[in-house]
């Protein structure tokens, strides 16, 4: 996992060229950005979409096997969870045609903001759109296939 903010983007472009693409194109998304999918090559795309956030206790974590999320927050403020698969309970299992698993238990709180970003690689527990505030968030996923 890495947190940081579009300021600090030259910092990880060299870490894959797959992320160097999706920190190269943050820019392209805000918050007029229409709801929907973009795809910037054949291995990475971006959902961009806008949600009402949900009380911290329904935090149900996910993890993913051929993707990595790049989630970038393009207005609003929401907290995401994460944890160790160790420390969560699995509440289904797998499901391959959606590379997404659900997990339930306590997570540690990123808090984001406009502008900031967390990279949450293949296999890493992140409970996204938290805020006990009822607060509309807008953000962008980048999906990286791995």
């Amino acid at each position: 996992m890495i947190i940081s903010n579009l300021s600090n983007k030259d910092f990880y472009k060299n870490i894959d060229s797959k992320i160097k693409l999706c920190l190269d194109n943050a820019h392209k998304f805000d918050s007029a950005t229409p709801c929907g999918k973009y795809v910037l090559s054949p291995d990475v795309y971006v959902n961009v979409s806008s949600y009402e956030t949900k009380p911290m206790e329904s935090a149900v974590a996910e993890t993913h096997r051929r993707y990595a999320d790049i989630q970038l927050i393009l207005s609003g403020f929401e907290y995401i969870g994460y944890a160790d698969t160790d420390d969560l309970t699995p509440v289904c299992d797998y499901d391959e045609n959606n590379d997404i698993k659900f997990w339930k238990g306590n997570t540690a709180l990123i808090s984001m903001k406009k502008g900031d970003w967390a990279l949450f690689t293949p296999g890493e527990a992140h409970a996204p759109g938290l805020n006990d505030a009822k607060i509309t968030v807008k953000k962008a996923v980048f999906k990286i296939k791995y």
